[in-house]
């Protein structure tokens, strides 16, 4: 066969409608053409991102998938019989022609940093602008090229939350956004909230509680527990009251 569109978008055989979705998504952000810097790197980005989009075509539509995939498992057994290898699409690959694009060449963690950064940066233009989907979507990118960022994570979760998408992806989200920067109380506002909309009012409860004790005059957190019908335990009550004397 002349392309392999699960290699050209990097994904293996039995990757979910999803998984194809999110890869395309993914490849024509980072290879449009408008990445290229000089006429050579236009021309050849170009070329890749129509391999892509021709993929994604193909893959993303159940018949055109069924009879693909019923050709690769010819191609397969022909290759077999032929004592060639079969043609793999479990790992990552590079688009025909790409192996001497500078697109296809390894990124370095830093270029993966700056282009997790411009990706923020976009999905934060579009949260803004309140298309929280996709937003989503550059928030999604900014957390694969550069997991570090506690940020990226929180504003996913914030923005799954407005686009009323996943909520147990929004819920990972704002706990690794925790894991990396447990002292951010704003992370647990948000983690409260989500437990809200799926109807956790307990652990709602506790999570905004657990924000007073690193800081108990915060506002929002007792504006939602009071909008519960719920308080902070006495002890932290008696320290928002010391506080307040004390000003």
């Amino acid at each position: 066969m002349e392309h392999d569109y699960y290699r050209i978008l990097e994904i293996p055989r039995d990757a979910s409608e999803k998984d194809i979705k999110r890869a395309y998504h993914r490849l024509a952000r980072e290879r449009h053409p408008d990445k290229g810097s000089t006429p050579e790197q236009v021309k050849q980005l170009q070329e890749e991102f129509s391999l892509i989009t021709t993929a994604y075509n193909i893959l993303k539509d159940k018949d055109k998938r069924a009879e693909y995939d019923a050709r690769l498992r010819k191609e397969d057994q022909r290759r077999a019989e032929a004592g060639e290898a079969a043609s793999s699409s479990t790992a990552p690959a590079a688009t025909a022609g790409a192996a001497t694009s500078p697109a296809a060449r390894p990124i370095n963690m830093r270029e993966r940093a700056a282009i997790a950064q411009r990706a923020f940066a976009r999905g934060q233009q579009l949260f803004n602008a309140g298309d929280y989907a996709r937003a989503c979507e550059f928030f999604e990118a900014a957390i694969k090229n550069d997991d570090s960022q506690a940020i990226y994570h929180a504003r996913l979760a914030l923005a799954l939350l407005r686009a009323h998408k996943s909520l147990n992806r929004a819920d990972t989200a704002v706990q690794r956004a925790i894991e990396l920067d447990p002292y951010n109380v704003d992370h647990r506002l948000v983690r409260g909230e989500i437990y809200e909309t799926v109807g956790s009012k307990s652990k709602a409860v506790a999570t905004y509680q657990e924000i007073l004790k690193w800081d108990p005059t915060n506002a929002k957190a007792l504006e939602r527990l009071a909008a519960l019908g719920a308080s902070a335990n006495q002890s932290l009550l008696d320290k928002l009251l010391r506080f307040i004397k004390r000003r």
